[in-house]
């Protein structure tokens, strides 16, 4: 059995450490999800609600249509994390979320990030999260926290 990642060619785009990252700066991802990714999410978490799976079944919902898992989009903000900003060797610590509107499939959506607060004696990053919708509608809204890799780490790679 390999223990090489499927997608072990994909490296971080970015490397920051904390005295790389300032308070105000943003990131933002475009993102769409498909009804191949809640299949591989329900594999995953062994969610196969039918307002995901079922047409017929999601048009009977308050929603009118299929909907996606709102942890995909929360995952967004891993991907984000561990590749762009601050990518690699961060450590995610939490996220706190509040789910505000459903995320239908095949739509155009953005996960955000926005740094809050750099606390350097702990190497702590605090962000502000959202995803939003193209109207600029928020889908969801949250917090998280994050350790940027260590500077010595980085100076020895």
């Amino acid at each position: 059995m390999s223990t090489t990642p499927v997608n072990a060619l994909e490296k971080p785009r970015a490397c920051k450490t904390i005295n790389e990252l300032k308070v105000g700066d943003k990131f933002v991802r475009d993102y769409e999800v498909t009804y191949e990714d809640v299949v591989k999410f329900s594999e995953i978490s062994g969610d196969w609600n039918p307002a995901h799976h079922d047409p017929e079944y999601a048009k009977t919902t308050i929603f009118k249509d299929q909907i996606a898992h709102g942890m995909i989009s929360v995952a967004k903000f891993s991907g984000i994390l561990g590749m762009d900003y601050p990518g690699l060797g961060t450590i995610w610590l939490g996220q706190d979320v509040k789910f505000l509107a459903p995320v239908y499939l095949n739509r155009p959506y953005k996960a955000i990030m926005q740094v809050t607060k750099v606390d350097v004696e702990k190497n702590d990053v605090h962000f502000d999260t959202w995803c939003e919708d193209a109207e600029g509608n928020k889908v969801l809204t949250g917090s998280a926290i994050a350790k940027p890799i260590p500077q010595k780490v980085r100076d020895k790679m």
